[in-house]
C-alpha cells in the first residue's frame, strides 16, 4: 500500500505543487495556457461578430424610422395639431385675462367694504369708550372726596393715641424702677437663706464623694462579673466531672427488713433504705448490734480529668485572691453591692451639685450682701400690682396706636390710589374726547357711514356674480397649456431624431465596412475549431489528474484506517485507567508516531505539551500500562519496568496511581525502581533488596 501511494504521489508531482495547485511548466499549465489564449481570442472574436451582427440590425431599424419621420402626411399631421393647439391656447389667456379684471374689480370693492366696517366699528367703539369713561370718571371723583375725609378722620385718631401712649409709657417705666427696687431689697433679705443653704448642699456634696471613692475602692479589689462566671463555669465543670465518677464508682444500696429503717451508718449519717450511696474511695459503715464493715475499692480511681478540673478551679480561686467558691462570690457580691452604693451616690450627688460642687462654690460668692433699708417702699405685691397694671396699660395703648396706625396708613393708600384713579380716569375721558373731536352731531355720523356701508355691499355682491359668471365661461388654461406645450414636443422631438438617425447611420455604415473587410466571421470558425480540438486534450489530462487524485485519497484514507485499527485497541484499554485520574476524560493518540497529543477534559481539549509535568508523567505511565496489557491479551505479554517514572505527581494523585499499579499487577509482570524509598513505601507488592551473596 505505502508504495502504491509513494507512485501515486510521484505521478501528481508531475502536474501539482505539494500545495495541490498546477505545477509551473507541468504540461498541464502548458496545455491550460494554451486553451485559455484560445478561448481568449474566440471571446474577442465573438465579440466583434455579434458587435457587426448588432450594428446591421441597428442600421435597419434607423432606415425604417427615419422613412416613417420624413414622410409627407406625417410630418403634415403633426404641424396641423401644433396649429390647433395653439390657436386653443390663445383663446384659454384671453379669457384668463378677462376673470383677472373680474377678480380685480371684486378684490378693490371687497377691500373698500372692509374699510368702511372698519370704520363704522371703530366709531362705534369710540363712542362707548366715551361713554364709559364719562362714567367712571364721575364715580372716581366721589370716591376721591371720601378717602380724603377718611384719612383726615384717620389722622386726629393717630394723634390722640400717641398722646395717650406716652403717658402709659411713662407711667410703666416709673413702676418698673420701683419694682426693681423692691425686688433688690428682698434679694438682699433672702441671700442668707440661700448662702446656708449652699454650704449645706456642699458639706451633702463633699460626703457622697467621699462615698464614691470608697466604692470605687472597694470595685476595684473585687471580682468582676467575668471573673465569677469564670469561676463558675470552672466549679460547674469539676462538680460535674465529680458527679459523673460517683455514678460510676463503687456504691451501695441498703435494704432494710421489714419494720425497720436505720441501723447501718455512714459517716455518721444513717443509710436511707433503697438510696444508692456512692463511696469511689471506700468507706466504713458502723453497724448497730455488730461493729464496722469497711468497703476496699480494690484499685486506686484514676481520673485525670477530675484532677485537671480541681487543678485549674484552685488556681484561678489563687488567682483571684479567693479562699473557696463562697468567698469568691461574696467577694463578686460586695463588688456589686459596692456599684450599686456608686451608682446611687454618683445620682445623688448629680441631684444636688448637677454642674458640681465648684459651682455651687461660685453660687455663693455670687450671692448680694445684706442692704440696709431702702427708705419707704411699698410691698413686693403693692409693686408688683402697680407695675402690672402700668404695663398692661402700656400694651392697651400700644396695640391701640398700632391699629390706629395700621387704620391710617389704609386710608392713605386708599387717598392715594383714589387720586390715581381720578387721574387715570381723567386721561382716558381726555382720550375719549379726543377721538370724537371735530363731529358735531355724533348720530348723523353714524347714520351716514351705515348707508355708505350698505351701498358698497350692494356693489361687492355685484361684482362677486359678475367674476362667478366669468369663471364659468373661462376654458380650462393650463390643459391648452400642457396640449400646446405636447404639440411642440412632438414637432420638435421629430426633428431631433430625424438629424440623429441622419448622424447615427453615417457612424454605422462607416464602421460595417471596416468590419466586412477584415473576414471575422471566417476567423471566428477557424479558432472555435482549433479551441474544441485543444480542450479535448486539456480534459484529457484533468481527468488523468483527478485519477490520481482520487487514488491518493483512497490510499491515505486507507492507511489512516488501518493505523486507527492499530491505536485502537490501545485506546480501549486505556479508557477505565484514565477515569481512575479524571472521569469522562479522553486521549488523543498520534496513529503515525503512537504518542499522545492532546487531553479532552469536559469537553475541552488540551494540547499534551501544554499540561503540567506531573499530567503528563502520569499519562506516560497509562498508555505503557495500556500497551502492556494490550500485548498480554494477544499473547505476547511484555513486562512493565518503571525507573522512578513518578516524579512530579502530588500526594493525591500518587495514590492513585499507587492503586492502578496494583491493580494491573494482578495480570501483568510490573517493576518499579526507585531512590525515594520512604514514598514508594505505600506502593505495596514485593520489595526486593540486593544483598551480597553468602560466602558458600
Amino acid at each position: 500500500m505505502d508504495l502504491a501511494w509513494a507512485s501515486c504521489q510521484e505521478e501528481l508531482k508531475k502536474y501539482l505543487t505539494p500545495t495541490g495547485k498546477v505545477k509551473a511548466g507541468s504540461t498541464l499549465k502548458v496545455k491550460a495556457d494554451e486553451v485559455d489564449e484560445i478561448d481568449a481570442k474566440c471571446s474577442e472574436l465573438g465579440i466583434k461578430s455579434r458587435q457587426l451582427q448588432e450594428e446591421l440590425k441597428q442600421r435597419r431599424k434607423l432606415r425604417r424610422d427615419l422613412s416613417d419621420l420624413e414622410a409627407p402626411q406625417a410630418k403634415a399631421n403633426r404641424q396641423a395639431r401644433l396649429d390647433e393647439a395653439e390657436e386653443i391656447h390663445a383663446e384659454a389667456s384671453r379669457h384668463v385675462q378677462k376673470l383677472e379684471s373680474a377678480k380685480n374689480k371684486e378684490y378693490a370693492k371687497r377691500a373698500e367694504t372692509e374699510t368702511a366696517e372698519n370704520r363704522l366699528e371703530s366709531f362705534e367703539k369710540e363712542l362707548s369708550e366715551f361713554t364709559q369713561s364719562d362714567t367712571t370718571y364721575r364715580a372716581a371723583v366721589d370716591r376721591e372726596k371720601l378717602a380724603a375725609k377718611e384719612l383726615q378722620t384717620a389722622e386726629a385718631r393717630m394723634s390722640e393715641s400717641k398722646g395717650i401712649y406716652e403717658v402709659a409709657n411713662d407711667r410703666a417705666k416709673s413702676t418698673n424702677d420701683t419694682l426693681r427696687r423692691v425686688m433688690a431689697s428682698v434679694a438682699a433679705a433672702d441671700a442668707a437663706e440661700q448662702r446656708q443653704s449652699l454650704i449645706e448642699r456642699i458639706e451633702k456634696a463633699e460626703e457622697l464623694r467621699q462615698r464614691i471613692q470608697q466604692a470605687m475602692a472597694e470595685i476595684k479589689v473585687a471580682l468582676s462579673q467575668s471573673d465569677i462566671e469564670n469561676l463558675e463555669n470552672l466549679d460547674g465543670e469539676m462538680r460535674l466531672l465529680r458527679r459523673t465518677r460517683n455514678v460510676e464508682a463503687v456504691s451501695v444500696t441498703m435494704a432494710y427488713t421489714t419494720g425497720r429503717s436505720s441501723g447501718i451508718y455512714h459517716n455518721g449519717k444513717p443509710l436511707r433504705d433503697g438510696q444508692r450511696t456512692s463511696i469511689p474511695d471506700g468507706a466504713r459503715l458502723d453497724i448497730d448490734g455488730l461493729g464496722q464493715l469497711t468497703v476496699h475499692p480494690g484499685r486506686a480511681m484514676q481520673d485525670d480529668a477530675l484532677a485537671r478540673a480541681e487543678a485549674e478551679l484552685n488556681r484561678a480561686l489563687t488567682k483571684a485572691d479567693a479562699i473557696s467558691m463562697d468567698d469568691a462570690r461574696s467577694s463578686a457580691k460586695r463588688g456589686r453591692n459596692a456599684e450599686e452604693r456608686c451608682r446611687e451616690s454618683t445620682a445623688e450627688l448629680s441631684g444636688i451639685a448637677p454642674n458640681g460642687i465648684d459651682a455651687l462654690r461660685q453660687q455663693i460668692a455670687a450671692l448680694p450682701e445684706q442692704q440696709s433699708d431702702g427708705g419707704n417702699l411699698p410691698t413686693v405685691e403693692e409693686a408688683r400690682e402697680a407695675a402690672d397694671t402700668a404695663q398692661q396699660a402700656l400694651a392697651d395703648a400700644s396695640v391701640e396706636l398700632a391699629a390706629v396706625g395700621e387704620a391710617q396708613a389704609r386710608a392713605r393708600e386708599v387717598a392715594a390710589a383714589a387720586i390715581a384713579t381720578v387721574e387715570a380716569a381723567g386721561a382716558q375721558l381726555g382720550k375719549a374726547k379726543q377721538a370724537l373731536s371735530g363731529i358735531d352731531d355724533w348720530e348723523a355720523e353714524r347714520n351716514r357711514r351705515k348707508e355708505a356701508l350698505a351701498g358698497l355691499r350692494a356693489e361687492l355682491s355685484e361684482a362677486t356674480r359678475l367674476r362667478e359668471r366669468v369663471a364659468e365661461a373661462s376654458p380650462n388654461l393650463e390643459a391648452a397649456t400642457t396640449a400646446l406645450e405636447r404639440a411642440r414636443s412632438v414637432v420638435q422631438n421629430a426633428e431631433n431624431d430625424r438629424q440623429r438617425i441622419h448622424v447615427e447611420l453615417v457612424k454605422l455604415n462607416t464602421s460595417i465596412e471596416i468590419q466586412a473587410n477584415s473576414a471575422v466571421e471566417e476567423e471566428l470558425a477557424d479558432v472555435e475549431a482549433r479551441l474544441k480540438t485543444e480542450q479535448r486534450a486539456l480534459e484529457d489530462l484533468r481527468f488523468e489528474v483527478a485519477v490520481l487524485q482520487k487514488l491518493d485519497s483512497i490510499l491515505d484514507t486507507v492507511r489512516a484506517s488501518a493505523r486507527d485499527r492499530y491505536v485502537q485497541p490501545v485506546l480501549k484499554e486505556l479508557e477505565p485507567l484514565l477515569r481512575l485520574f479524571w472521569p469522562k476524560a479522553e486521549l488523543h493518540i498520534d496513529a503515525s508516531t503512537v504518542l499522545p497529543t492532546a487531553l479532552v477534559r469536559e469537553e475541552s481539549p488540551e494540547d499534551f505539551q501544554i499540561l503540567s509535568g506531573g499530567t503528563r508523567e502520569q499519562i506516560a505511565l497509562l498508555v505503557r500500562l495500556a500497551f502492556a496489557r494490550m500485548l498480554a491479551k494477544t499473547g505476547a505479554a511484555a513486562p512493565v519496568i518503571l525507573d522512578d517514572a513518578i516524579v512530579y505527581t502530588d500526594d493525591d494523585r500518587i495514590e492513585i496511581m499507587f492503586d492502578a499499579l496494583t491493580g494491573q499487577a494482578r495480570d501483568l509482570q510490573i517493576i518499579v525502581f526507585s531512590c525515594r524509598q520512604k514514598v514508594f513505601r505505600d506502593l505495596g507488592g514485593h520489595s526486593l533488596n540486593i544483598a551480597p551473596a553468602s560466602p558458600a
